[in-house]
């Protein structure tokens, strides 16, 4: 409710009503206000969780008028995280959230505990979703474990960071908010005729000399692109603020935000997926990207809920991470595929055809001439190919005993890693054009995501069979 008075703070100040008004307002706002109250207070009363041990469940029931008891088995336990917003932080309390297998939302959101309760239940859940799912009695707690290493992102790298990721984002905020302004004006000029010729009048006397608007419009430039990365650097620090990672023996703890701070436990057979990601400049500062894509639902892929992005890590944290979360060598490769070079002629084609309608607009209706457009056509033949050729040498997909390891990119280099027993089904499609290549497109799928290689000769596909073969044979268990 609070979160929409800032409506009625609007109305107040530009309508300025009457103490009449007003006094009613404040009658319906404390009216409204013990309504709150006192269903606020049914709901905390009703609201209770505990564990059952017996049945191996966590049981929460909640309701006013209609009781809601939900029952969670510790095997359908999917990950437990710890969140606040900065009024949580103020008070010193935590929001517990409870992801599990096959829901698009977030079963139990426990909200306002204190920061020992809230602990201990993350660690409780975590230790029982463990035990359900693995024989070994030697698993214990978080809390109770030595920490090997732990990683905190200064503020000096989340400046870094800030600088040199996602400029191009405020850029186009800051381009979004400039047409949301002219489209303002434009309604404005059409009610004040008057007021739009004085501007114009006042430009067309000031601003006659072609140096002048140069000027103007390289400072608009400049200014543009410092505002971007003000932007960008802005939401940096409020996305990844105090980013630490922890690692004990059988767990890696992540924790980041300042408008929200979330606090993320990681188990390596949660981990569907693991993206490393390097452009040229962080590669220079040493600032390398993670993302964990965990289990979840098909909805969830699509909102990437289940996605942990962990930014600003040096190379040595790289490999701690693999090693954390994958136990075998991921280097050893037994198959090499890379996909057939038809792939190039394809990826021209494709980039040709936003040349192709530019030529036609600009020679239709702008009336360019053939002098002007031919070497636009040529710088741009020369940049689609370098970048067609640079995609093509930087795919590769390599198969190995434990791992599927997909290699793309061109500006960012990106290497997705799949642990082979985690897969759900492989889809194998062949275009009627291509069948007499015998070229396919095969599709991993998880829990997590899908990983697709396109245009693999026929001759790969016996390694792809071994792949099947090991997921139907092996016991090892992941949810």
């Amino acid at each position: 409710m609070l979160k929409g008075l800032w409506v009625l703070g609007v109305y107040l100040l530009v309508k300025k009503p009457s103490l009449e008004v007003l006094s009613y307002g404040l009658i319906g706002l404390l009216g409204l206000g013990i309504v709150t109250l006192f269903f606020s207070v049914l709901r905390y009363k009703n609201f209770k969780f505990y564990i059952d041990y017996t049945n191996e469940e966590f049981i929460l029931q909640k309701g006013v008028f209609t009781r809601e008891q939900l029952n969670i088995p510790f095997d359908k336990i999917q990950q437990v995280y710890l969140k606040r917003s900065l009024l949580q932080r103020i008070i010193d309390v935590y929001e517990v959230v409870i992801d599990t297998a096959g829901s698009s939302d977030k079963e139990v959101n426990i909200k306002a505990l204190s920061a020992t309760e809230a602990n201990s239940l993350k660690d409780i859940l975590i230790g029982l979703s463990l035990e359900s799912s693995f024989t070994d009695s030697s698993i214990v707690q978080a809390n109770n474990q030595k920490v090997k290493w732990r990683h905190t992102l200064t503020p000096n790298t989340l400046l870094k960071l800030g600088v040199t990721s996602n400029y191009l984002r405020g850029v186009g905020l800051i381009f979004a908010f400039l047409a949301t302004v002219i489209t303002e004006l434009n309604r404005f000029t059409t009610t004040n005729n008057s007021f739009y010729h004085e501007v114009i009048t006042y430009v067309e006397t000031n601003f006659t000399s072609v140096n002048a608007i140069v000027l103007i419009l390289f400072i608009a430039f400049i200014f543009t692109i410092i505002l971007g990365f003000i932007i960008s650097t802005v939401e940096v620090f409020i996305k990844y603020f105090n980013l630490t990672l922890v690692q004990t023996e059988t767990s890696m703890e992540v924790e980041m935000g300042l408008k929200t701070n979330t606090k993320t436990i990681l188990k390596p057979r949660r981990v569907q997926m693991l993206i490393f990601s390097v452009t040229p400049i962080h590669k220079y500062f040493n600032l390398h990207k993670v993302r964990v894509v965990l289990a979840g639902s098909s909805d969830q892929f699509k909102q990437q809920k289940n996605n942990l992005t962990i930014p600003g890590l040096p190379i040595d944290k790289l490999a701690k991470i693999k090693a954390f979360l994958y136990k075998k060598d991921t280097e050893t490769t037994d198959v090499r595929i890379k996909p057939h070079r038809i792939l190039i002629f394809r990826n021209i084609l494709m980039a040709s055809i936003p040349l192709l309608i530019f030529v036609v607009f600009v020679y239709l209706f702008l009336g360019w001439s053939w002098p002007f457009i031919i070497p636009f056509i040529l710088l741009y033949g020369i940049v689609m190919y370098f970048f067609v050729k640079k995609y093509y040498q930087g795919l590769e997909l390599k198969i190995t005993e434990s791992f599927i390891i997909k290699k793309q990119g061109v500006w960012q280099q990106k290497l997705k890693i799949i642990e082979a027993y985690k897969l759900q089904s492989i889809s194998i499609k062949q275009a009627i054009w291509l069948k007499k290549r015998g070229l396919y497109r095969v599709t991993f799928h998880t829990a997590g995501g899908d990983l697709s290689f396109p245009l693999v000769p026929q001759k790969a596909l016996t390694s792809i069979n071994k792949i099947l073969y090991k997921i139907e044979t092996s016991h090892k268990v992941w949810m």
